[in-house]
């Protein structure tokens, strides 16, 4: 379905592509949709992007369109701002998900705000990250960068730091083993990441 909706939205004329894509997330299946196909139209490594003088000018229409969506994320995800971490469901989880592939930087200020009320910030890491990603580690550098896409990872090590800067536990003998993972994890990435400014 993506590969179809992706198809179809580059038949559409630039100018008419924001619309259909607003009006594709105004449901939230349709909204992890148009995310992922506003990704897959936008990727850098995509062998049909458009030479640099086409890019340029579509560069009106992408930006128009991932402020649409996401605003239908926001929009989609209100009830979920007043509910704990682990009260998130998987249609909610996966729109957080979608949403670094719009605006990060209003993704970011919304995650930090729940941060901010009352959710936690180890919760949620457990809650985005599957524990089953063998034989892949919990967190490689693509992990990394949806992370600093969806927290920011500056943000994201300073509400962890007193966690971080405890000596690691085993991770396979712990209690909370994926929990421990993904400290373990930031620990390794913390020292050598880029980040965003």
């Amino acid at each position: 379905m993506d590969f179809l909706a992706k198809d179809l939205l580059t038949d559409l004329a630039d100018p008419d592509r924001p619309a259909i894509l607003k009006t594709m997330a105004e449901t939230p299946d349709g909204a992890v949709l148009a995310a992922r196909t506003l990704q897959r139209v936008t990727s850098r490594n995509d062998s049909d992007t458009p030479d640099r003088p086409q890019a340029a000018a579509a560069l009106d229409w992408v930006g128009e369109a991932r402020s649409l969506i996401s605003h239908e994320i926001a929009r989609h995800l209100t009830p979920a701002a007043s509910r704990p971490v682990h009260g998130l469901t998987e249609r909610e989880i996966t729109l957080i998900r979608a949403w670094r592939h719009t605006d990060s930087e209003i993704c970011r200020t919304w995650i930090n705000q729940r941060f901010d009320q009352g959710w936690n910030s180890l919760d949620l890491l457990a809650t985005l990250l599957p524990p089953d990603r063998a034989p892949l580690p919990v967190i490689d550098d693509a992990t990394l960068q949806s992370l600093d896409a969806l927290i920011g990872l500056e943000a994201l090590y300073s509400r962890l730091g007193p966690l971080l800067d405890t000596p690691a536990a085993d991770p396979d003998t712990s209690p909370e083993e994926h929990r421990a993972r993904i400290l373990q994890a930031l620990r390794e990435h913390r020292g050598n990441t880029p980040v965003s400014g």
